[in-house]
């Protein structure tokens, strides 16, 4: 049977099928119905669904590694928040039992192979998460300093710290790729360890898109090679530090870029690809349940006759995990961070 529509299916019974597995839950373990808050409760729907979320879209591309990928991650921060891992494994046994009990017997074979090897990953010991930060690196006191100062919620040190080092001749493109990013990579990892807390992850990347607006001055000195160049996030995506470096790097190398951020409609991006007569459009999708969102915003781009000459590249976390993505939700190509676009688009373009 057709992957998608067995994706189809989960999508339209996970809000159902998370209330069944949490009363089962509570009949395997009565203790819990008496622990648990209204917010936890909440937190356990949630968290289901964001299993069959994730289920759903590997299944629809059929890349296993998209949801074991993501169990390897659960585990680890589940388990770090204090969750026991016997009770998180009933859980996606639940999952796999129910969904078996509501889809038709043609899908089962799917089912049973996804959910076995995700349950492996699952099971498989906590893999310690090394610092980003290299220590041999040229710029890693930088980081470690500019993260620091973001961390005690100095943002005024955080930027003289960037400041001083574009001032004391590192380049910008430096500074975005090992110190901005390599920043932002920390902070996921302090977030996924229970380091720290989703309000300081949400401060420290606000302040880093506040202190990169702090070089655009310096941006814009680049001889313009007349491309033009549109960059989103799908609809639903709410990460755009990612893409907003790529367009910056664009702009260092004489693009035109046309940055529409986060959430963005597809009827505003194809309006915008025709508007200013784009050569190129770069996606952006970080979490893995927005797989869906780029593979239909690629089909309606494609199909509408003002957009479907652009080139589009995709860019973002799942299609590192994956690497014939790309293909599959019907790009021109993928590049894994913002020196590799700019690498791979002015190849596809302008050679």
């Amino acid at each position: 049977m057709e992957a998608g529509i067995i994706s189809d299916y989960i999508k339209n019974i996970s809000k159902t099928l998370s209330v069944e597995i949490l009363n089962k839950q509570f009949e395997i373990q009565p203790a819990l119905r008496e622990k648990y808050t209204r917010r936890e409760i909440n937190l356990y729907l949630q968290d289901t669904e964001y299993y069959l979320a994730y289920l759903s879209e590997a299944i629809a591309a059929e890349q296993i590694e998209l949801f074991t990928e993501y169990m390897r991650w659960a585990k680890n921060f589940l388990t770090g928040i204090g969750i026991p891992e016997k009770s998180l494994l009933i859980n996606l046994e639940l999952i796999h039992s129910k969904l078996k009990e509501h889809l038709p017997a043609e899908m089962h074979t799917m089912i049973d192979y996804f959910m076995s090897e995700g349950i492996i990953a699952f099971k498989a010991p906590v893999q310690s998460i090394e610092s980003f930060i290299d220590i041999n690196d040229s710029c890693a006191i930088i980081a470690r300093e500019y993260l620091d100062a973001l961390l005690k919620a100095d943002r005024r040190k955080a930027l003289d710290t960037i400041m001083t080092t574009y001032k004391n001749g590192t380049s910008i493109k430096d500074i975005y790729m090992k110190v901005f990013q390599v920043a932002q990579l920390e902070v996921g990892r302090l977030w996924q360890t229970n380091k720290i807390s989703v309000a300081q992850e949400h401060y420290i990347t606000a302040s880093t898109q506040v202190i990169m607006s702090q070089l655009y001055p310096f941006l814009f000195n680049t001889k313009k090679v007349g491309k033009n160049l549109v960059i989103t996030c799908v609809n639903g995506e709410l990460h755009e530090i990612g893409a907003r470096m790529i367009a910056d790097f664009f702009e260092m190398d004489g693009w035109n870029t046309y940055y529409l951020g986060a959430n963005s409609p597809v009827s505003s991006i194809i309006k915008t690809i025709e508007s200013y007569q784009a050569d190129v459009l770069a996606i952006s999708a970080t979490m893995t349940f927005n797989i869906s969102a780029v593979t239909e915003l690629i089909i309606q781009v494609r199909n509408n006759p003002v957009s479907k000459a652009v080139k589009i590249v995709v860019g973002g976390y799942p299609f590192k995990i994956a690497p014939n993505l790309w293909k599959l939700v019907g790009a021109d190509g993928f590049a894994a961070n913002a020196e590799e676009a700019v690498s791979y688009v002015n190849q596809l373009v302008l050679n």
